[in-house]
């Protein structure tokens, strides 16, 4: 996750998940990309394996309430992390994404009284998030930050299958250090499951500087094409995922609904 200034039946009918060590997708990165960049010695890091095993089900947890536009525009940008590199616009950093940035007040998330406005949502490939050490084809992310700066993440891992509505912005990536393009009329809902059981943990950003203290909620798994899937790897053919961190003395704590769904995986 990185952070910049700015059918049911079908899913599960999908192929999931596969195995971390599978060929056909980019392999998740060790650690920071970027040269130098400083690996964190803490156990409060992101992304996480989800083992189903180790997720405790939540008792009166606080519930999950999205209010999403369903028809905004969104400018979506191929975020750089080497623009001051002479090759930067031709080489990939593992830390580099495509990022739809959100106008104030198109979306936003309330926990427990507290509310988190969207402020972006990006992609990876393979999926940061495992579970039970398997990788989904990618995952979306969906930043949101409270008046104070405290981040609040939901991951959703992407599953080949019939065309999302992350579909229309994998339709569009720009390319590196061009202009961004406008995605009119996306539907910022639809970019999540119907029923928002998630299964919860405290993390870290998973791109330098790696901060602390993100609230993750990774949710039930949504489809994307085939074509869209293709298309992203074309732009990162190596990947742009970090590698699972230590869970260490974390909780996975999984509403009720997650439980369900975490069963059918």
């Amino acid at each position: 996750m990185s952070v910049s200034p700015l059918s049911r039946r079908s899913v599960l009918a999908a192929p999931l998940l596969v195995a971390a060590a599978g060929a056909a997708a980019p392999a998740a990165v060790a650690a920071p990309g970027r040269p130098g960049a400083p690996v964190p010695e803490v156990l409060g890091q992101s992304p996480v394996d989800v083992r189903r095993s180790a997720v405790r089900r939540g008792r009166a947890l606080p519930p999950l309430q999205v209010h999403y536009r369903r028809d905004v525009p969104v400018s979506l940008a191929y975020v750089t992390r080497d623009a001051g590199s002479p090759d930067g616009c031709s080489t990939r950093d593992v830390e580099e994404t495509e990022q739809a940035g959100v106008r104030p007040g198109d979306g936003w998330v309330v926990v427990g009284g507290r509310r988190y406005d969207l402020l972006q949502t990006h992609f990876h490939t393979p999926s940061e998030h495992t579970v039970d050490g398997r990788h989904a084809p990618m995952e979306q992310h969906l930043v949101h930050s409270d008046a104070d700066g405290n981040l609040l993440v939901l991951a959703v891992l992407l599953v080949e299958g019939p065309a999302g509505e992350a579909d229309r912005l994998l339709s569009v990536l720009p390319d590196e250090c061009v202009d961004p393009v406008t995605v009119e009329h996306v539907d910022l809902r639809a970019m999540l499951p119907e029923q928002l059981g998630a299964v919860r943990y405290s993390g870290s950003l998973t791109t330098d500087p790696y901060t602390e203290g993100v609230r993750w909620f990774v949710l039930e798994p949504r489809t994307v094409s085939a074509e869209g899937v293709a298309r992203f790897r074309t732009v990162f053919p190596d990947g742009d995922a970090r590698e699972v961190q230590p869970l260490g003395r974390r909780e996975l704590v999984a509403d009720p609904s997650a439980s369900r769904w975490l069963r059918r995986l």
